[in-house]
């Protein structure tokens, strides 16, 4: 059971520093000035959606629990990166023992595969789409603190991701386990769609307080595309939550970012939400858009994709919050050949079984693990080894993946697996996530 929230008072809410705002026609709300992004037609009324936000806000408050601070953070903070510290090391040899068996950065939880959007792009990296799949078999409230148990013997992060994940009722109640469990950070990847009305909720008060890094997804801003793209009747409730969440965020300890899935004939709209977050202080995270692993042959094709990239890559150099480090972002959006470490993330889904050593994996079928019948990750990978070597795993050849799968999640194995043979890129990358997402 969740505690007690502790209330905040509204009066204590820290929202962003608020400028004049031409395009709110002198209305009092606290959007900043837009500097880079230019409203067009079809984009969101920001200033109705911002004035909507504040009253959502206000009316949100006195439910929402207090971030912990003080010598219990620091002790969760301190235990994770402990863990990270003994992974890294014990990577190191494992590497220049030739072995690609490495000990996880970060788990991936499919929670569940419903999904209240069917975005046009998405699919279980097997092809198959959230909506389509049988949600049944998602592991039960115990089952899935326990899994977090295993896990967390050798993991220092989780990353909650679905199907939609905000659709488990008992969402909080994994969250604030893997909190007291010490994973630190704790992300959620979200369509966020639903904060409005969950965040109402006694049992959701706690929950903000316990997420690190909130990942909403927003691939437009252009209102009849999203309606498409995501197959959803409301996509300006998505803006309205966001706009929310970053009021909500300097308090709430949480790091806000914006995911977005970049695609052919729409680069004007990732630039426009790339422009956005600039003027929003929330962090941008570009996803190219990929035909089964591999970047679509289309985005690199349209005219408009490379000077997109250039401007990406320029904004990270000065300064702009770009998830990831400037090579990492280099790599991904120009579909570099990477070195894939796949069990630096291991993906495990809805009903608690690992996909070993992939879950994407195209000329060999991955072998299906069941986590809960281990007592920790050691034992976990030491039987997975034996069924699938992870060594020279990835590549082309008919005894390996096949795929050169073109994710920010396996460009940050390959981020890893080059900070594993170079340490001051590795600390590089740990200081950027810091300090800019």
């Amino acid at each position: 059971m969740l505690a007690t929230p502790t209330p905040i008072d509204p009066a204590r809410l820290t929202a962003p520093r608020a400028q004049s705002n031409p395009y709110a026609k002198g209305s009092p709300g606290s959007l900043p000035e837009f500097r880079r992004y230019v409203p067009q037609p079809g984009h969101p009324d920001f200033p109705t959606l911002q004035r909507e936000a504040q009253r959502l806000v206000a009316r949100l408050l006195p439910g929402l629990e207090k971030p912990r601070t003080g010598a219990a953070e620091w002790k969760r903070r301190g235990r994770a990166w402990h863990t990270a510290a003994s992974n890294y090391v014990e990577n190191r040899k494992r590497t220049r023992a030739g072995r690609a068996d490495l000990l996880p950065l970060y788990f991936i939880w499919t929670t569940l595969r419903p999904c209240n959007f069917r975005c046009t792009y998405c699919d279980d990296h097997q092809g198959a789409k959230y909506p389509e799949l049988d949600g049944r078999g998602k592991l039960s409230t115990a089952q899935g603190k326990r899994l977090l148990q295993i896990m967390r013997s050798r993991t220092p992060s989780v990353y909650f991701a679905g199907g939609e994940p905000t659709l488990r009722k008992d969402l909080p109640e994994l969250t604030r386990a893997a909190r007291d469990l010490d994973y630190y950070p704790l992300v959620l990847n979200t369509n966020g769609s639903l904060f409005h009305r969950l965040l109402e909720k006694p049992e959701w008060g706690g929950f903000l307080a316990d997420i690190d890094v909130l990942v909403v997804s927003l691939d437009a801003l252009h209102l009849e595309t999203l309606e498409r793209l995501w197959v959803t009747p409301h996509p300006e409730d998505v803006i309205r939550n966001l706009l929310a969440l970053r009021l909500l965020a300097p308090t709430l300890g949480f790091k806000l970012m914006v995911n977005t899935v970049i695609q052919p004939g729409l680069i004007p709209e990732a630039r426009a939400v790339l422009d956005f977050a600039a003027d929003m202080g929330i962090v941008f995270c570009p996803v190219p858009m990929n035909t089964g692993p591999r970047l679509d042959a289309r985005v690199r094709r349209d005219p408009e994709y490379a000077a997109l990239v250039e401007t990406i890559l320029e904004r990270k150099r000065s300064g702009q919050k770009i998830a990831g480090s400037l090579r990492m972002n280099q790599r991904l959006l120009s579909g570099a050949p990477l070195q894939c470490r796949n069990t630096v993330k291991p993906h495990i889904d809805h009903d608690g079984r690992l996909a070993w050593p992939c879950k994407a994996s195209v000329n060999v079928t991955p072998e299906t693990i069941n986590v809960l019948d281990f007592e920790n990750v050691d034992q976990l990978y030491a039987h997975a080894s034996t069924l699938v070597s992870p060594t020279d795993f990835h590549g082309p050849a008919k005894n390996q993946c096949g795929a050169s799968c073109n994710w920010a999640q396996n460009y940050t194995t390959d981020a890893y697996a080059h900070g594993v043979e170079h340490p001051t890129a590795l600390l590089t990358e740990a200081v950027d996530f810091v300090r800019r997402g």
